[in-house]
């Protein structure tokens, strides 16, 4: 891997091949101790805040923290548990800041083939151990239609700050489902309609991507992706930023400050 962090030829390639790359180990433990504390921290802080109505839509409930500009994700079937945060940049300096890293930025303007990148916007995953539950198959396309500017340009690099197995809900992936295209998705209405539809799609394709702690994988909006429950005793925590060409809104002052078409939407 380049000092300078963007990708090389061969990474370029294995992404145009497969719609996703992933690096290995590339954030130390010590690192991981740190950013893994400021996500506690941030969830400690949420916790203590009043609590709103939650509401379920599509396979999620969501939380939303209207003065804070963030939304909870709460376990569909434990709805005391934290299942994720979005965004949070804004409500956390130390994990602002690893946003900038070049470990994420370098490789995204390859990803976008744009020399200027900024967020979108920043998702954290906690998958708690026993309780955490699926994430559904998806692509992310559909959620940020008509909330970024552009939703065919949004990247996103998932950094994991536990080990990811199979037993633990790792990220499972379709390769090559980026040259698909949009998807079917559930012909319901609402929120879950953003969610593919599982009948019409051959579940076997999905690839378990089982990485040690540290790793990033980077993918576009069109990835087919999912995950299964966590059935272990630890967790799986993951940071996800996304990230989009400079200069457009971003997700937060689409959703929580009505500038946009998604005002209405919660975060997914």
């Amino acid at each position: 891997m380049s000092s300078s962090f963007r990708l090389d030829a061969r990474e370029r390639a294995a992404l145009d091949r497969d719609g996703y790359l992933c690096r290995e180990n590339a954030f130390a433990k010590s690192e991981l101790v740190e950013i893994a504390q400021a996500c506690e921290t941030l969830i400690a802080r949420l916790l203590e805040e009043q609590r709103r109505p939650k509401v379920e839509a599509g396979a999620y409930v969501f939380e939303h923290l209207q003065s804070l500009e963030t939304a909870v994700k709460w376990e569909k079937d434990n709805r005391e548990v934290v299942l994720g945060i979005e965004p949070f940049a804004h409500l956390s300096e130390p994990l602002d800041r690893w946003a900038h890293d070049p470990r994420f930025i370098e490789p995204m303007k390859d990803l976008l083939g744009n020399e200027n990148v900024m967020l979108f916007t920043e998702k954290l995953n906690v998958k708690r151990g026993l309780v955490g539950g699926p994430i559904v198959l998806h692509q992310d396309y559909p959620y940020w239609v008509g909330v970024a500017e552009d939703a065919a340009q949004v990247g996103t690099a998932i950094v994991f700050l536990d080990d990811s197995t199979i037993e633990n809900g790792c990220l499972e992936v379709v390769p090559g489902s980026h040259r698909d295209g949009e998807t079917k998705r559930k012909q319901i209405e609402g929120f879950g309609a953003n969610e593919m539809d599982q009948g019409q799609y051959d579940e076997s394709k999905l690839v378990p991507l089982e990485v040690p702690a540290g790793s990033v994988v980077y993918f576009g909006s069109f990835l087919v992706h999912a995950s299964a429950p966590n059935r272990t005793a630890g967790d799986r925590r993951a940071l996800l930023y996304s990230y989009q060409p400079a200069g457009r809104r971003t997700l937060r002052e689409a959703v929580f400050r009505n500038s946009g078409a998604g005002a209405a939407r919660p975060a997914r």
